[in-house]
């Protein structure tokens, strides 16, 4: 069965149900799925869909099918942050983010470019792909349903979000040929952002990182076409010499089977060990 996002779709357009239903294939795919089993109609459809009306300003369509992908210009400008305590190379670099042309040039008119927040000397820092709706409305990262789930489970490992540090491997909301739906981001978008990324983890300096999903297992371990989610989380790998957890993304949890949640909690504990807390019988139980 496909899963369709949460959205009113009386009010959509036939194009409009076919990119949200072609994100949410997308994301199958990045979750490691072979195939979706979908009937005839809904296939001819798919494969007939061409270039998309209504694509954002600012950007030139250089692949004419389900979604418009903005090119990017290959790498930020150099910058440079002042010496000094963490707050201050953390603002000066959050400025630059917040400026920078090419992320308000993608940004969509009225929403905002969104950067990493949360403490500074955190142990864990939590890595997630791109802002949402909600992201882009409020400049944070996670504060969707994503994000509430998120929030969930730091709570359940005796955290609260202000002990932790969380934030993105892309600074916009990856643009969409229509009003709804998501797309994972590009890996030359990714490529873009990458740098500030790695100035935040520098910052910060975090004892461990989590990669939240595949898209960003990607931007920290680097493409690879043939990784799959079932296969690399739970795993220990390494980025900027920082031990590096990968495990899924909040939303496949939503999505998915109360089993996914399990495994994902593993992996939390793995994290937990990880930096010696302590853990109690009840969080070992805790999403069986």
């Amino acid at each position: 069965m496909l899963p369709l996002a949460t959205v009113a779709v009386s009010n959509l357009s036939r194009d409009e149900i076919l990119a949200i239903l072609l994100r949410e294939v997308e994301l199958l795919a990045a979750e490691g799925e072979a195939s979706v089993e979908v009937g005839q109609n809904l296939e001819e459809r798919l494969r007939s869909i061409g270039d998309v009306e209504g694509a954002p300003k600012h950007c030139e369509v250089v692949e004419s099918a389900e979604t418009s992908v903005c090119g990017v210009a290959g790498e930020p400008e150099p910058f440079d942050l002042p010496e000094g305590a963490k707050i201050v190379r953390w603002k000066a670099l959050r400025e630059i983010v917040l400026r920078c042309p090419e992320c308000l040039v993608h940004a969509k008119d009225g929403k905002k470019v969104v950067f990493g927040a949360g403490d500074l000397d955190a142990e864990i820092f939590f890595c997630g792909e791109a802002p949402g709706a909600e992201e882009e409305i409020r400049g944070e990262p996670f504060v969707g349903s994503a994000g509430r789930l998120l929030d969930k489970v730091i709570g359940a490992m005796g955290l609260s979000r202000k002990d932790v540090y969380i934030g993105n491997v892309m600074n916009w909301r990856p643009e969409v040929a229509t009003a709804h739906g998501n797309r994972p981001p590009t890996q030359e978008e990714i490529n873009f952002c990458m740098p500030f990324l790695r100035a935040q983890v520098e910052i910060v300096a975090p004892k461990v990182i989590v990669a939240l999903g595949a898209t960003a297992a990607n931007g920290l371990l680097g493409y690879d076409g043939d990784r799959r989610m079932g296969e690399t989380r739970g795993r220990w790998f390494d980025f900027c010499s920082v031990p590096t957890m990968v495990t899924y993304h909040p939303s496949h949890l939503l999505r998915n089977a109360y089993g996914a949640k399990r495994l994902f909690w593993e992996d939390m504990l793995q994290v937990m060990e990880r930096l010696s807390m302590a853990i109690s019988e009840k969080q070992r139980k805790f999403f069986l």
